[in-house]
């Protein structure tokens, strides 16, 4: 009964002393990963409810590691150090506690090379767009921009990267909104339409997104549209 544990952790020490092993570290959490064993460590008491997520992502930093390389490598560029992304799922997930450890095991199973790459390269250009330099922009945007599971998001990013006076009218002709998925992405396209006064269709997209910047735009959307359905009864008195 206890041989399946007792295996885990034997293997596991052994396989966080290899020189292939990634580690990884927030201010809340530290992460290592080897093949298809990782263990997690909480740095402060709330991070420790966190844990098992964390360990499952963690699974996943050889894989992700693997996605940038080979982005980085067709594009010719180096990526951010911050930013990774993987769409996988994990199986025949196993966890147990070994002091202040969380470790896990399980198989990977990532998602086609196009989704993962196009998923990567979008976030790198959101980071990207963000900051001064902003040479590797248009390559990684090409790649987002033809992928269906993310063309949406690149498209939001182009228009918030776009003067003023051309981003509504670039919405308007490339973005399906019903593909948006980043919720930073849903907040600038909400912004621009916002400033355009289509607070109706703010109020819509902004319901669906969680972030403190969402809902205060939202506030503000439904603030303006309540003031102006009152303007328009007034007409009728």
């Amino acid at each position: 009964m206890f041989t399946p544990v007792l295996t885990l952790a034997l293997v596991a020490s052994a396989t966080f002393d290899s020189e292939q092993t990634i580690t990884q570290q927030t201010a809340f959490i530290k992460s290592q990963a080897n093949g298809q064993y990782a263990r997690v460590m909480a740095l402060k008491s709330s991070a420790q409810p966190a844990l098992e997520k964390a360990c499952r992502n963690a699974l996943t930093l050889p894989a992700r590691k693997d996605i940038k390389a080979a982005l980085a490598k067709k594009l010719a560029i180096t990526l951010p150090e911050k930013i990774s992304y993987i769409a996988a799922k994990i199986v025949d997930y196993k966890q147990e506690y070994q002091q202040q450890w969380l470790t896990c095991t399980g198989e990977v199973s990532a998602a086609k090379p196009d989704i993962n790459e196009a998923g990567l390269a979008l976030r790198a250009a959101w980071w990207v767009g963000d900051q001064q330099d902003k040479k590797n922009i248009r390559p990684l945007l090409k790649v987002a921009m033809s992928h269906v599971t993310t063309a949406a998001d690149a498209v939001a990013l182009v228009a918030a990267q776009s003067p003023a006076a051309k981003r509504l009218q670039y919405l308007d002709s490339y973005l399906d909104v019903t593909g948006l998925s980043l919720e930073v992405a849903k907040f600038f396209v909400a912004k621009i339409w916002f400033e355009n006064k289509r607070y109706k269709q703010v109020i819509s997209l902004m319901n669906g997104c969680e972030s403190i910047d969402c809902k205060r735009l939202n506030l503000a959307a439904k603030t303006q549209y309540e003031q102006i359905t009152a303007d328009d009864l007034t007409s009728y008195f």
